[in-house]
């Protein structure tokens, strides 16, 4: 097994693992902060030649032919559903190897000095991180996200676009928080859980649940 000594340096190229619309954003970010990208993998046959000029340079065995000196990883496949996901379980096969994955923090993201980001955490365009708020490993700050004060994000889980999470509130591992929900202070949202998309959270949420508000109906305005 391959294993690194410390923590290998930022400066050092990267391989992106997945070939879909998560790492196209992943993609773009990267290229943003001026990082050496060597190609692309994907876990299928590779349907594109290149992603953003980045050349797909086959499946991910091809990483076999790297050794851990050689290259940092950056997962770019995205997470849709709650639990291990096919995002989770690769990354636990390239740790097993003695792979490192990068932390990414777009340029137009904010992060606090006193955030705390683990290991492959990925801070996406527009997102702002506040102080003393913790982002477990591999998780995702997506897109236009706001985590304000003194938030508790588990490992492995995925904050949606346009998400809102008020202060102090704590997401379990491998949760889902859907697309522009807002969650108010000090709600804890158990692990596995799934948070539909445009939610508003008032109350803690048990582990492994399925929060689906129903939609208002306005009738049609009588002329």
């Amino acid at each position: 097994m391959n294993s690194y000594d410390s923590k290998p340096s930022d400066s050092q190229p990267v391989i992106v693992l997945g070939a879909g619309g998560h790492a196209a954003v992943i993609i773009s970010s990267l290229q943003r902060l001026g990082i050496n990208i060597l190609g692309v993998t994907s876990p299928d046959d590779p349907v594109e030649a290149e992603i953003l000029g980045v050349p797909v340079i086959g499946k991910d065995e091809e990483i076999d032919a790297w050794t851990t000196r050689d290259i940092i990883l950056v997962n770019g496949i995205g997470m849709v559903t709650v639990g291990k996901s096919n995002r989770h379980t690769c990354a636990s096969r390239m740790r097993n190897l003695g792979f490192y994955f990068r932390t990414v923090v777009d340029p137009t993201a904010i992060t606090a000095p006193k955030a705390n980001l683990d290991e492959g955490v990925q801070i996406l365009a527009g997102a702002i991180v506040q102080p003393r708020a913790s982002i477990g490993r591999d998780s995702i700050v997506n897109t236009g996200s706001r985590i304000d004060h003194d938030c508790d994000i588990g490992v492995e889980c995925h904050i949606c676009p346009g998400v809102t999470l008020a202060g102090g509130v704590k997401v379990k591992q491998g949760s889902v928080i859907g697309a522009g929900t807002t969650v108010i202070p000090g709600i804890t949202i158990g692990e596995d859980s799934l948070i539909a998309a445009g939610s508003v959270v008032f109350s803690d949420v048990p582990p492994g649940s399925h929060v689906i508000q129903p939609r208002m109906t306005v009738p049609p305005t009588q002329e």
